[in-house]
């Protein structure tokens, strides 16, 4: 029998004074990381949506998650959303989800989530990647620790993790959508990868091989890239000269850094190597040829999605809302003001050292192409004090000593 609490113990035991907050839906794998995790003493809560996608099914599986809990004592948190009717079910519960996760992780550098993907899912999105055109970053698939985001368990396959459950007595829920073949993944589980297995025994093997050869390459484009992409982010321009010595992985790598859609290196080169004043587009801003330099200039869009409210208060609440935060008003210098982000951006988290690119906050958190275009910075005359739904600003924050407290909300 595998050891395997033993084995995240001693690899994962660096994170034992960080709050875990474990993704279960209630199957067997985010069920046993759940149960390892509280046996050898992590800080774990636990966290589920209730989709409400299969009807009392879906319920059932809540019930079962707070049973858990209950029994293990641990705290479990529950969002419920009926998706029911949507159209990309499966996409729009992913954006739901990792939002979520996004607000956890910003609202507290220590905050962590631990996803019970394994070696079989990482198997299948490497053949999902593919069928998407992915670049070196999509194959190099899900990485055990990336922005605060944990995978314990991808060292395992499905049947091991099944094996552990049984031994260890663990109950858990088996979702029957899993069976349906109306999704790409579920024909990838179900029907693609048996046959490939059935003629070739070493399949996983390869992949997995493959896999940690993107890695690797990812690794080595990020490491070349950051320096390039980060002054650019400083200086708002670039060298054409710098540009053309990259090739079209690292074009793309630096596209990706910036936030812009790998789709756009046919227009990136077609800019540096046609003459001075023509421009593109770049996301809300534009980017003209300026002879020797790209130069980025920005174009505000100071037309707003939403309003902002601010009132003072006395005390701070027990609990926060994620629409809502709270600055000492002898802080701040100047009219607080609401506008889009922009390159060159930047905000002192909390629990955190210094400051942050609002850009690489965008990154980190994945944002899809329109989530980008509606994220908010709200700032007075010299600090940005919220990233909106994102990352909070410690240079104004309300503690509990704070005389003048300004509650600010999102509506």
């Amino acid at each position: 029998m595998l050891n395997i609490s033993k084995h995240i113990d001693n690899k994962w035991s660096h994170l034992k004074d960080k709050n875990i907050f474990v993704s279960c839906s209630g199957g067997v794998d985010s069920i046993v990381l759940a149960w390892i995790l509280n046996k050898i003493n992590f800080k774990v809560k636990v966290i589920h949506i209730n989709y409400k996608l299969r009807g009392k099914e879906s319920d059932l599986d809540a019930l079962f998650i707070k049973s858990f809990c209950k029994k293990n004592e641990i705290t479990c948190l529950e969002k419920t959303i009926n998706l029911q009717g949507k159209k990309n079910i499966q996409e729009t519960a992913r954006n739901y989800r990792y939002k979520w996760f996004r607000h956890i992780i910003a609202y507290n550098q220590d905050n962590y989530i631990a996803l019970g993907h394994h070696k079989d899912d990482q198997i299948e999105t490497f053949f999902l990647n593919i069928s998407r055109n992915s670049g070196i970053m999509g194959l190099a698939c899900m990485l055990k620790d990336h922005n605060n985001i944990i995978r314990p368990l991808l060292d395992y396959n499905k049947n091991q993790i099944i094996e552990y459950a049984k031994f260890n007595e663990i109950k858990w829920r088996e979702d029957s959508s899993n069976k349906l073949n109306k999704y790409r993944r579920n024909i990838l589980r179900n029907i693609i990868i048996p046959q490939l297995k059935s003629s070739n025994i070493y399949v996983e093997d390869s992949v997995m091989t493959l896999i940690q050869a993107f890695q690797k390459t990812q690794k080595e484009l990020e490491k070349k890239i950051t320096p390039i992409s980060s002054n650019f982010i400083e200086k708002g321009y670039i060298k054409i000269n710098k540009l053309k010595t990259l090739n079209t992985f690292e074009l793309i790598e630096f596209l990706r850094q910036l936030n812009q859609p790998a789709s756009h290196i046919d227009e990136l080169i077609k800019l540096y190597n046609t003459q001075k004043g023509k421009k593109i587009k770049w996301g809300n801003n534009w980017l003209i040829n300026e002879g020797d330099i790209l130069l980025e200039k920005k174009e505000f869009n100071k037309e707003l999605k939403f309003n902002f409210k601010v009132e003072k208060i006395k005390l701070l609440p027990n609990k926060f809302n994620k629409d809502e935060i709270y600055l000492d008003s002898n802080k701040i210098s100047g009219l607080l003001q609401l506008r889009k982000w922009g390159i060159g951006d930047r905000i002192f988290p909390i629990g955190m050292n210094g400051s942050k690119l609002i850009s690489d906050i965008i990154s980190d958190a994945k944002l899809t192409s329109q989530e980008k275009e509606s994220v908010f910075i709200l700032h007075d005359d010299k600090n940005i004090h919220w990233c909106v739904g994102l990352t909070i600003g410690k240079k104004a924050i309300a503690e509990e000593n704070s005389k003048n407290i300004l509650k600010v909300t999102i509506s």
